[in-house]
Parts: structure tokens; sequence; C-alpha cells
């Protein structure tokens, strides 16, 4: 599929972060990812990611867990609960999860690390760009295909779950063949692929 993107590449582009937003907001979406993420390596599952939340589908569970990055809220069934307010970098996202779980009757796994590789990517990403660069993961028009971009108005990228990701040059990279780097280290290279900061170099160069 052709994508033609209206803005011009620039080489010397710095990445616009959140110094604009409220820093409500950009702690929720990253701590939305972080949760979601600590869920996975405890429980097997699906998941996905829309505009507003992360959907969770785990096994064993009655229902969905839906995040919602917005809000700072956690769903499961009919209820409802706020977890922005509840973390302390004290006691970290694990013991959060633990606590959420606990007041949402849900049983928490072991950490098993689950494989995960693509959220575990996804998390990173969020964990070091969101707040420095507002790199945000939503859906895309394709199925099975997430869209990257920085702000609302871009650049962006694409990664599918069968791990190519595609940026705006019409480069595709198979990401699964850094499965095996620290997901810091893939998180860097995915952002470096997609060339959104010359600070950043492009893995493929």
């Amino acid at each position: 599929m052709l994508r033609i993107m209206s803005m011009s590449y620039n080489e010397a582009r710095e990445c616009a972060g959140c110094s604009l937003r409220d820093e409500k907001q950009v702690s929720t979406y990253i701590l939305s990812f972080q949760i979601a993420g600590e869920l996975l390596k405890q429980n097997q599952g699906d998941w996905d990611i829309t505009s507003k939340e992360i959907i969770l589908k785990l096994e064993g569970f009655a229902d969905p867990v839906v995040i919602d990055v917005s809000s700072g809220t956690i769903t499961y069934g009919t209820v409802a609960m706020p977890f922005y307010n509840r973390y302390s970098p004290e006691k970290g996202v694990k013991v959060l999860v633990d606590e959420v779980c606990s007041d949402l009757s849900i049983s928490c796994g072991q950490d098993s690390n689950n494989s995960e590789f693509l959220f575990n990517a996804f998390v990173k990403l969020v964990e070091i760009f969101h707040a420095r660069c507002d790199l945000r993961i939503g859906p895309s028009k394709t199925k099975g295909e997430w869209e990257m971009s920085l702000s609302q108005d871009g650049p962006f990228a694409w990664i599918g779950e069968d791990n190519i990701a595609e940026n705006r040059f019409g480069e595709k990279m198979d990401i699964s063949q850094w499965k095996n780097l620290r997901p810091e280290k893939v998180a860097t290279y995915i952002f470096g692929f997609n060339r959104f900061c010359k600070h950043f170099q492009c893995p493929m160069k």
C-alpha cells in the first residue's frame, strides 16, 4: 500500500516533547502501557490497542481488562477503578498491579515473563519516547497493524503483528531479528529506523 505523507522530511528535526501537555495525561499514558505489560507478563492472552484504550483478553478471565490511556481507569466487567493516583515510585508498577487485581477480584498470576515481544517493544517505546517526544501508538487503518506517530500530526510509521515495521519512506524492516536484544535497545532501534529524530541512527544505514 502506497502511503504519501504531506510533511517533508527534515534531517535536523528535533523531537517535539510533551511540555505543553498536562503532566497527568502524560504520566497516565505511560502508566497504562506499563500496567498492561505487567499483566501480560503474568497471564497468557491477546491484546489490542485502540485510539483510547488498551484491551487485554487474558486466559481464565471472564471479561476483557480495559485500560483507558486518557482517564487513567482500568475496567473489568462492570467495575471501573482509577489507577493514576494509586501509583508511587516506592512501590512501583508490579505492586500497583497486584493491588488493582485484588480490588477487581481477578487473580494475579506469577511473573512468568510470557513472550510478548511486540507489546514489550511498545511499552519501552512509550516509556522512553512519550514524554520526551510525544510518541503515541494507536490503531492503523490496516487490520493487524498499529500506527506510531510523534504527536497527533506525525511523522508516522507503522508496525504489524507480523513484526514488520514500515516507515514513511516506504522502507520495511523485520524487527523480530532484534528479539534477543534488551527491550530498551529494541525500542531505540525502532525509533531510529523511523528516523523520528537525528539523535537516533537508523539501523539500516
